[in-house]
């Protein structure tokens, strides 16, 4: 299961409801209980992408989540 399935299941929601700003602290949540590297970096860039519609090219999954992170918290 890619790493945007997982959250957005574990999350109870739509993949498309991931982008909603209101869901940020429970994907937040989720994220913080995910070890970050059971996911591919491709995985991480991908639900980036797709969560904040910017371009990311991250080396390391670590890396990922810590922005990710800092990103839905700063919303």
């Amino acid at each position: 299961m890619a790493l945007i399935d997982q959250v957005a299941d574990q999350c109870g929601l739509f993949i498309s409801d991931l982008k909603a700003q209101d869901n940020y602290s429970v994907i937040a949540e989720i994220l913080t209980q995910i070890d970050p590297d059971s996911f591919p970096v491709t995985d991480w860039n991908h639900f980036i992408t797709y969560l904040f519609e910017k371009d990311v090219a991250f080396t390391s999954s670590s890396q990922a989540r810590q922005t990710c992170l800092e990103q839905l918290n700063q919303k």
